[in-house]
């Protein structure tokens, strides 16, 4: 505990008797310890100091270096839950990435990329991440691409474009297998079926959600168990195997009451799907008492949205 207080006092030192660099860089040390103490307020103000001293530098500052500084401030603002500034942050760290060829520019786009998402602003997300996509670094990991494809994907579904979400999916899918990594595929089948299922096509859709059954069973975790049953429930309903259906809905339901945590919006649509199943068998009574029921959780959710 010593030494950490120590280096902090140096830290302050550098930040009162240096200058430039130096001190932008102490100024930036102190931000991230800040940041990991969780006081993210305190982070972004050392951040937008050490800004304030690259930008006084002028022609002498450090693109890359004021470029991170950017990225910092992007961190602390996604904490402090300012989407919009931090998207704005990391597209300027984005802009200085580019004049100079940095190979961190893919990782602010996809920084910005998730902030617009965060900010609800689909379309913006959608473009900022295909962006990335686009962007030629030999340094990339097929991993890193495979990620970025599934956060187009998102945002795609997010603006109801669900063919175009499947093809960015099923990328996704063929670099994580590629990659030997049965978790992600087994995520991206559950995505997949989903995307099926947004198209009307039931029969592909069974057959990714049981791949992701499979999978979840296999392993027993409890994440996946509640999402494969989820797309196995919609790719019966698409089949018309209406018991099924609302088996698979009713034990994702239960399991995500079970987490503890569970996410409201996403009991909701349970319970929606289980009430559209039956006013699709003609009880229509049940469904309106379904429906009747959701109102008391909906009215407190005002809005708040998932994705299926």
């Amino acid at each position: 505990m010593e030494k950490k207080e120590q280096s902090e006092q140096e830290l302050w030192a550098k930040v009162s008797s240096g200058e430039g660099d130096e001190k932008a860089q102490a100024l930036m040390a102190l931000g991230h310890k800040a940041f990991h103490k969780g006081d993210h307020k305190e982070a972004l103000a050392m951040s937008e100091t050490a800004r304030e001293v690259y930008e006084s530098m002028g022609a002498t500052a450090s693109s890359a270096a004021l470029g991170h500084v950017y990225q910092s401030i992007g961190w602390s603002l996604k904490a402090l839950k300012r989407y919009e500034e931090a998207a704005g942050a990391a597209h300027k760290a984005a802009e200085l990435y580019k004049e100079i060829g940095d190979k961190d520019l893919f990782y602010a786009l996809n920084e910005e990329g998730d902030y617009w998402y965060s900010a609800k602003n689909w379309q913006k997300s959608y473009e900022v991440h295909s962006a990335a996509l686009a962007e030629i670094n030999p340094d990339l990991n097929e991993e890193t691409l495979a990620v970025t494809y599934g956060h187009c994907a998102f945002a795609l579904g997010r603006l109801d474009r669900w063919a175009e979400a499947l093809e960015h999916f099923l990328q996704s899918r063929a670099l994580f297998k590629k990659l030997k990594n049965p978790w992600q595929v087994a995520f991206a089948d559950e995505e997949i079926s989903l995307c099926y299922s947004k198209l009307g096509n039931g029969v592909e859709a069974l057959v990714y959600a049981q791949r992701a059954m499979d999978f979840a069973v296999v392993t027993q975790h409890q994440y996946r168990l509640i999402w494969s049953n989820a797309r196995m429930g919609l790719a019966k309903k698409l089949l018309g195997e209406y018991e099924e259906a609302l088996e698979h809905i009713a034990t994702a339901k239960d399991m995500m009451l079970g987490t503890g945590e569970p996410y409201w919006s996403s009991i909701v649509r349970m319970d929606k799907i289980a009430a559209g199943i039956q006013r699709e068998r003609g009880l229509v009574e049940e469904a309106d008492e379904i429906l009747r029921r959701l109102k008391v959780i909906e009215e407190t959710l005002d809005g708040d949205d998932e994705v299926d």
